[in-house]
C-alpha cells in the first residue's frame, strides 16, 4: 500500500458507537476516509451515511469484497466478530474489530491466525488507550517516582442497557462480561509488569445464563494484585486505581473520557498531592490515525499479541469465577 494514499474504510454494521463515534472520527481523519457502509436494514443504514458523502449502502458480503475498500469496521453484534473478520481478512482486508474480537480465547486464536496467513492487521478496538492520558500514567510508573506497583483496581459499570438491545440476548454474545472485560483486562496488560495470572477469586451473577455482572481478583508473577468489577444495573463508573510503594494514581472516566473533556489524573506521591491535568484528546480520532500507521509500517505483530493475551487473561476469568444466579 501507498506510504501517502488515504486509507479507505469500510464500515460494516450501523451500531451506536458507529454512528455517534467511529464515523464523526473518519470525517476527521486526514489518514483515512469512509469509503463504504453495509447494514443488513436499509433505513438505519441511510441514516448512519453523513450528509457530506455519496454512499450507497451495501450488503456485507459486497462490502468485504470491494475493492475500493482497504479497512472493514466490524461494528456488529458480539456472535458475528468472529465470521465477518475472517471473511474480511480472506478478502485481503485489514480489520478494526470492536470488543470483544471473539468470545472465547480459540475463538480470538482463529482470527488471528486467518489475519497473520493473509499478512493483514487485526486490531482490537481498545480505543481508549490512543488517549494521551494513559501513556501519560504509564510514563509515570515507569520513571519509578511512585515505586513498585502493588495493585490496579478497576470498575466499569452502568445501569443498561435497556431491553431489546443485543447486549441482554445470550445467543448474540450478549452479558457484561464480554461487553466490557477488555477495558479492565488490557488496562492490565498495559500497567502492569506481570503477565501470567493466577486467578484468585471471583463470583458472576448470571440470570438465564447471561452474565449480568463478574467481579474478580488475580495476582501475577511479578506481586501485583489485579481486581475488577464489570457490570449492567449499576450506577455509572468507570476508573482505574494503581497503588504502588510511593503513591497512587486514580483516572476516572478512564474508559470514556469525552473528546471535549480536560481530565484530571488524581497522584499522591509521598503524601504530596502531584496530580495534573490532561487537554482534550478524540481517542476515536487518535485511533483511526494509529491504525492507518500501522497499517502503513506493517508493524503489527505487537498488537496482534496483545489481543491474544487479553483473550486469554479474558477466558481464566470467565472459566473460573462462581456462578451466582441474579
Amino acid at each position: 500500500m501507498s506510504g501517502c494514499r488515504v486509507i479507505r474504510v469500510g464500515v460494516l454494521g450501523c451500531s451506536d458507537i458507529a454512528r455517534r463515534k467511529f464515523i464523526p472520527a473518519l470525517l476527521k481523519s486526514s489518514q483515512a476516509c469512509c469509503a463504504a457502509l453495509a447494514s443488513r436494514q436499509p433505513l438505519k443504514a441511510a441514516s448512519c451515511v453523513p450528509p457530506a458523502l455519496s454512499i450507497t449502502p451495501m450488503t456485507y458480503q459486497e462490502l468485504v469484497c470491494s475493492p475500493g475498500v482497504d479497512l472493514v469496521y466490524v461494528s456488529l453484534p458480539n456472535h458475528l466478530h468472529e465470521e465477518w473478520s475472517i471473511r474480511a481478512l480472506e478478502q485481503g482486508k485489514h480489520v478494526i474489530c470492536e470488543k470483544p474480537l471473539g468470545l472465547s480465547a480459540a475463538s480470538v486464536t482463529r482470527m488471528l491466525d486467518v489475519a497473520d496467513s493473509h499478512g493483514r492487521l487485526l486490531f482490537e478496538n481498545l480505543m481508549y488507550l490512543q488517549h494521551p492520558q494513559h501513556t501519560m500514567v504509564k510514563a509515570l510508573i515507569d520513571s519509578g517516582r511512585i515505586g513498585k506497583v502493588l495493585s490496579l483496581q478497576s470498575e466499569f459499570a452502568f445501569p443498561g442497557p435497556l431491553d431489546g438491545d443485543f447486549r441482554l440476548d445470550l445467543r448474540q454474545g450478549g452479558g457484561a462480561f464480554h461487553d466490557m472485560n477488555r477495558y479492565p483486562l488490557s488496562a492490565a496488560r498495559y500497567f502492569l509488569t506481570g503477565k501470567q495470572h493466577r486467578f484468585c477469586q471471583g463470583t458472576q451473577v448470571v440470570r438465564e445464563g447471561l452474565v449480568l455482572s463478574l467481579q474478580a481478583e488475580s495476582c501475577t508473577e511479578s506481586g501485583e494484585t489485579f481486581s475488577f468489577l464489570t457490570a449492567f444495573g449499576l450506577t455509572y463508573r468507570s476508573f482505574y486505581r494503581i497503588s504502588a510503594e510511593r503513591g497512587c494514581i486514580a483516572v476516572e472516566r478512564a474508559y470514556t473520557t469525552p473528546a471535549d473533556m480536560e481530565n484530571r489524573i488524581a497522584v499522591t506521591i509521598d503524601g504530596r498531592d502531584e496530580s495534573f491535568s490532561v487537554p482534550p484528546s478524540d481517542h476515536f480520532l487518535n485511533t483511526v490515525d494509529f491504525v492507518c500507521g500501522l497499517i502503513r509500517s506493517g508493524d503489527w505483530q505487537r498488537e496482534h499479541q496483545r489481543a491474544r493475551d487479553v483473550a486469554e487473561l479474558a477466558g481464566i476469568f470467565y472459566d473460573n469465577c462462581r456462578e451466582i444466579k441474579g
